[in-house]
């Protein structure tokens, strides 16, 4: 069996009704699946989550950890790196879905370019019914998600804060060289907003919302 070249961290907390869709869009990558895991950390979901994915679990295409209570986006982010085996690390939101292309293109470019610590993508905005309504650029407005690190930088800069339940990618950023960041001009993710709703609030309330510059 070859070594692992990403890890893909799945944090979810309540989207049972959408985690398949991103857990399909990443089984569904141009790149072959001996590269790359996916881990789920569950956050101490109260709804179907876990029976949600339980197809996934079964066939042994994903790994599940489960928080015995609620941590927040921070703890459950930094338990994940703990818990991956990659060279590379990228989180994706458990509500939001990837192109074929996202895994395949972000890790070449990381590969044949070593002087980069990470690399970002565009990214949609889409509804819940998959409709696009924009177009944005993650280097005018950065989001959590689609960013690659090489894992061994993540964890020299700290990894990401246990204590942030919240705004844990504004500390997070606060660290890095934010010159050794390529930006990919290509929208290989898709971020749904949900609108106003307390989910959307839930899902990284303010840095996310108002898509702060990184």
């Amino acid at each position: 069996m070859r070594l692992i070249d990403i890890s893909v961290i799945v944090v979810n907390y309540n989207y049972g009704k959408l985690i398949r869709r991103c857990i399909r869009s990443l089984l569904n990558q141009d790149l072959n699946k001996s590269y790359y895991e996916i881990i789920v950390v569950d956050d101490a979901s109260t709804d179907d989550s876990i029976e949600a994915i339980e197809t996934f679990v079964k066939a042994g295409e994903i790994k599940v950890i489960r928080n015995k209570k609620n941590l927040g986006i921070g703890a459950s982010a930094q338990i994940g790196v703990a818990n991956s085996r990659g060279k590379y690390f990228v989180r994706v939101d458990s509500d939001d879905y990837v192109q074929p292309a996202f895994l395949y293109m972000l890790y070449n470019f990381l590969k044949f370019n070593p002087k980069y610590v990470g690399a970002s993508c565009d990214y949609f905005i889409t509804d819940n019914e998959e409709r696009i309504i924009t177009k944005e650029s993650f280097k005018d407005n950065g989001i959590a998600c689609g960013l690659m690190f090489r894992t061994s930088y993540l964890e020299m800069i700290g990894s990401y804060n246990h204590e942030k339940r919240i705004f844990e990618d504004k500390d997070l950023f606060s660290r890095i060289e934010h010159e050794k960041i390529y930006h990919l001009p290509v929208p290989l993710y898709n971020y749904v907003k949900h609108g106003n709703s307390a989910t959307d609030m839930h899902k990284n309330p303010g840095f996310r919302k108002n898509r702060n510059k990184l």
